[in-house]
Parts: C-alpha cells; sequence; structure tokens
C-alpha cells in the first residue's frame, strides 16, 4: 500500500507517523531530509511544498519512505520556468530481500513520477549513500545517473580532525580567532537577519542560484532540528552557517557565508565552516556533511575550499530526470542569462 501525504499537520495525526518516526531514526541511511522535521520546516516556506510518499506492508508497518519538495522561484513565469523536485538522501528502503527491496523503491519512485506530473519540469535525486544496487530501478523509471562528488568529514577524536585538515585553513581558524572573531549560535532574529543579508549578496553577485526564503532560517534558528551559527567581530555578525542535524550524529552544510577578505588575519568563511565541525567533536557526533562538492570532470573552486577541511572525497552522484524538454530548455536558457548578468 501507497500513500501520499502533502499535509505535515494531517500527516502527524496519521496513526502510522509514530511508525514513519521510529523507521527514519533507525534507518541506516536515515537523514535530515527524509525526515518530518524537515516536512515540517519546509512546509510554510514560500516557493517550497514538500511531501512524503510511505510504502506499508499488509498490517501497516512501512517499509519505504520518500520525500520530496517542488521549489519554484519569483512570481508568475519565471516561476512557472522554475518548477522542480528535489529530492535530498531518498528513498529510504526497509532491509530485506534484494526483489522485495527493489519493488519497494519501485513503487516509490514510479509514485513520485506521477505526482511530479503537471507541477515539475525536472526531478533530481541527491544522493547522500550509495545506491548502486538501485541504478536499474532509476534507469527503469526514466532516469540518468550523474557524477557528483561530496566531502564527509569524520568529527571522531580532536586531535585526528584536527591532523586532518589542512595547515593553511588550521592557520586561518588560529588568525581568525586572534583577530576577535567569535562562534555561537544566532542569539536573536536580527543576527539571523544579518547573515541573510551576507548569504543573500553572495548568492545574487557570486553563486547566482535560487536561495530560500529568510523564513526557512528564522524558523529553522528555533527549531531543534538545526543550529545557525554566526561568526562575529567586534559584535557584527560576519558570517555564518545554517546546519540541520539528525538523531544528534549527522550535522550538514546547508548554506553558509563570509564576508572574507574585509580584516587582514580574519577568515569569515572558514571559521563559519569550522563550527559544525567543532560542535560535532564537541557533542560526539559521527560526521559533518558538506552536502556536495561539484562534478568531478568539472572545475569548482568550491570543492578545493571543503576538500583542505580533511574530509573523505565520496562519489554518491545524482539521478536525474527531466519531465518537460521544451520547458526545460528554456529555464536553463533563462538560468544561463541570469547568471551572465553582472
Amino acid at each position: 500500500m501507497i500513500k501520499i501525504h502533502t499535509q505535515f499537520q494531517q500527516f502527524q495525526q496519521d496513526k502510522h507517523f509514530g511508525l514513519f518516526e521510529d523507521f527514519v531514526n533507525s534507518h541506516a541511511f536515515g537523514n535530515f531530509f527524509q525526515s518530518s522535521s524537515c516536512f515540517q520546516y519546509l512546509e510554510d516556506v514560500p516557493g517550497y511544498a514538500p511531501f512524503l510518499i510511505t510504502s506499508h506492508d499488509e498490517s501497516g508497518a512501512i517499509q519505504g519512505s520518500l520525500l520530496g519538495v517542488f521549489q519554484s522561484n519569483g512570481s508568475n513565469i519565471k516561476s512557472w520556468f522554475s518548477r522542480r523536485l528535489i529530492v535530498w538522501g531518498g528513498p529510504l528502503v526497509k532491509q530485506s530481500d534484494e526483489t522485495i527491496q527493489h519493488k519497494i523503491a519501485h513503487e516509490l519512485i514510479q509514485t513520485l513520477n506521477q505526482h511530479a506530473t503537471g507541477k515539475a519540469i525536472y526531478i533530481e535525486f541527491r544522493n547522500f549513500f550509495d545506491t548502486t544496487a538501485y541504478r536499474n530501478v532509476f534507469e527503469a523509471s526514466g532516469f540518468q545517473f550523474k557524477e557528483h562528488l561530496n566531502y564527509l568529514v569524520k568529527t571522531d577524536e580532536e586531535a585526528a580532525v584536527r591532523k586532518r585538515v589542512s595547515k593553511s585553513r588550521m592557520r586561518q581558524i588560529k588568525s581568525s580567532l586572534n583577530a576577535g572573531a567569535t562562534i555561537a549560535e544566532a542569539a536573536s532574529k536580527e543576527e539571523v537577519i544579518t547573515f541573510y543579508g551576507i548569504l543573500e549578496k553572495l548568492y545574487k553577485e557570486k553563486v547566482k542560484k535560487p536561495l530560500p526564503a529568510l523564513e526557512l532560517f528564522l524558523k529553522l534558528r528555533e527549531s531543534p532540528a538545526a543550529k545557525l551559527f554566526v561568526v562575529k567581530h567586534e559584535e557584527q555578525v560576519v558570517g555564518g552557517i545554517l546546519c540541520p542535524i539528525f538523531n544528534d550524529t549527522i550535522i550538514y552544510e546547508w548554506y553558509v557565508c563570509g564576508e572574507d577578505g574585509l580584516i587582514k588575519g580574519l577568515h569569515p568563511s572558514v571559521l563559519a565552516t569550522w563550527a559544525p565541525i567543532e560542535f560535532g567533536l564537541k557533542n560526539n557526533y559521527s560526521h559533518f556533511d558538506f552536502m556536495g562538492a561539484g562534478k568531478p570532470d568539472q572545475d569548482y573552486g568550491v570543492r578545493e575550499f571543503k576538500a583542505r577541511f580533511g574530509g573523505e572525497e565520496v562519489g554518491y552522484g545524482r539521478y536525474e530526470k527531466i519531465v518537460n524538454k521544451s520547458l526545460y530548455k528554456a529555464g536553463k536558457l533563462g538560468l544561463k542569462l541570469y547568471q551572465s548578468i553582472k
């Protein structure tokens, strides 16, 4: 039996809600982006529409789940051409006989395909673990595998972590602290707004990709499901990082920024990235997840930045499917034009 949940509050009242919580929390590949917390906190963010698909056996027990998020940007025609469906770290399938696992994964992915019809121009699965066992299932549903890298930083023991971080990065961390910079969780709405302003400028001038509305950052700062660290210098926020967490074992880099180059010896972006690693160390987390380091065949300066924090390079890749080819081409052209504007 397959069920689709499009409203968190209704799902929270569902008799299977507790079973779902146990399923994700105990799954070997459970993660924040497939959790009820993610469903809840993305629901009211402008331009975001999460939904959850669950698979049940005859007794009602959960055999698999898949949380996806419809996203769009702006309004009117811009919103229409930017419609996409993103899945982070899914699907999750109960450990079982391989044939049964493939059947469950197939049902979840096919249901997602059907639900995306008319709502998304393309679908992208951003893998958090090795999905080789399901590659045939994805391809049978019209998806193509794309190479994509990531770094996972173990937060096992402080001496070992510091040794794995490059010497230049450790010098930048030390010089930043010596320059009077501090790291702390955002203490107020005003600090989040200042952090968001720096992030928004970065995305407009350099990244040139869509950024979620401020509401998401404000909601997650108050949530036990995330940490929002800010870097301050002389009481002014000069950088920060939004980090969802899962089961007190994994902490993720979702959005990070810093006003680098303002003061000699001060490296806010480096300090912001160090913040969740240090937090993971102090709180016995297993690792820090960078959530992506680009395509292996393309130069990517951000990958060089991330690589120096001593993480293990992994290549779990992504799965992509174009639902509407003509609209996809038009939307891609529009994005290139936007990115070319200085």
